[in-house]
């Protein structure tokens, strides 16, 4: 629309529904986050399926084939100009390498307990990561957290035995449990080590990059172990290796894996620290609840009890590190201002020291 006035002409801007008025101002931080909740449910139930339904009990390679198809489509954008190309730097090759090992154990490991446990089982027992995280930085660092945060691992520790124990014989093994737990606590080892070079690397590395030669070196891993636990060798025998429907449905959930670490750094670039944690438990509960129905998981009263008790824990640990980084950080370099909104670009958190580090964090398959 156009008023007139002396001499010159003046646009009116289009007027809002009240209803659309968040939507307008809110809409990247609506779209990345639910882009980052679909994507991460569906690469979870996505794998499982493959693992259960398509009958690829090959975990291991599985992996290598998400890390090799998504330098694929990494190189690809590299070729048509849409990112560049950054390499490591000499002297950060060795604590990019130990990286490396602990990323590709973590997921190689977790992986492996998807295709043993139930999908409900696997994803309770993921989320006792902030356990292992906290133990190793008390252990290992000397950081002491508030009474609080120790507090919360309660339910954390609590809601997955109950979990276990209301788990039927087919949806348990021991070796798949122990699995977990191994790829958790070096999940857990890694977020501390990340935490400790984080800001020499992202000084030369963009996430695209960082992401790529991360996959690249978690290769030379993931082969030496394929064929010493014989998949290298008898994923040949593979029943539906002549099915190209099959194969489609492997490279889609393999590409999903960058795809969330995409995602993941959208939602960390356009809304605050508090709707990525938010999303993050939303996650935790649609993965593990919707996994039930999907698969037909029988449920125990202590398994619905353990789940409920470890989705709590989980998200009162979120809830209390949220307050105890996030805000801490807003108040020491925003003092005056507003709080982070929930729906935002958390432009009021000083990104240097927060926000950076959690892109580069995050998107390093860290959960994976």
């Amino acid at each position: 629309h156009y008023l007139a006035m002396p001499g010159k002409t003046v646009v009116e801007e289009p007027r809002w529904h009240p209803w659309l008025v968040p939507i307008r101002k809110h809409g990247m931080s609506i779209i990345s986050v639910a882009a980052l909740i679909i994507v991460a449910v569906g690469k979870t139930i996505l794998t499982k399926a493959a693992f259960s339904h398509a009958l690829f009990t090959y975990p291991v390679v599985l992996t290598g084939m998400s890390c090799a198809l998504t330098n694929v489509a990494i190189g690809m954008c590299w070729l048509l100009g849409f990112a560049k190309c950054r390499m490591p730097s000499k002297q950060h090759l060795a604590s990019f390498g130990i990286l490396t090992v602990l990323t590709a154990l973590s997921m190689g490991f977790q992986n492996m307990a998807l295709d043993l446990l139930s999908l409900a089982l696997q994803q309770t027992l993921r989320a006792t990561l902030p356990v292992f995280v906290i133990v190793f930085e008390t252990v290992m660092l000397g950081i002491m957290h508030t009474g609080e945060l120790y507090l919360c691992l309660v339910p954390l520790i609590v809601g997955p035995m109950l979990t276990v124990s209301g788990s039927f014989e087919k949806d348990f093994t021991d070796v798949g449990f122990m699995a977990m737990l191994i790829g958790v606590a070096l999940a857990g080892l890694k977020v501390v080590y990340l935490g400790q070079i984080v800001h020499r690397l992202k000084e030369e590395m963009d996430m695209i990059s960082f992401l790529f030669w991360l996959d690249l070196f978690i290769l030379p891993v993931l082969l030496p172990w394929a064929a010493l636990n014989g998949e290298l060798f008898t994923v040949a025998q593979w029943e539906h290796k002549l099915n190209w429907v099959a194969w489609a449905f492997l490279i889609v959930v393999s590409l999903m894996g960058g795809l969330r670490a995409y995602t993941i750094n959208l939602t960390v670039k356009h809304s605050s620290a508090l709707t990525k944690t938010t999303a993050d438990i939303f996650t935790q509960a649609l993965s593990i609840y919707s996994s039930l129905w999907i698969f037909q998981t029988a449920a125990s009263p202590g398994l619905h009890s353990g789940i409920i008790i470890t989705i709590a824990g989980f998200a009162i640990y979120m809830g209390l590190k949220y307050k105890e980084t996030y805000l801490k950080v807003n108040e020491e370099w925003c003092e005056g201002e507003d709080g982070v909104p929930f729906l935002g670009g958390g432009v009021n958190i000083h990104r240097d020291r927060v926000t950076s580090p959690s892109k580069l964090a995050d998107s390093a398959r860290i959960l994976v």
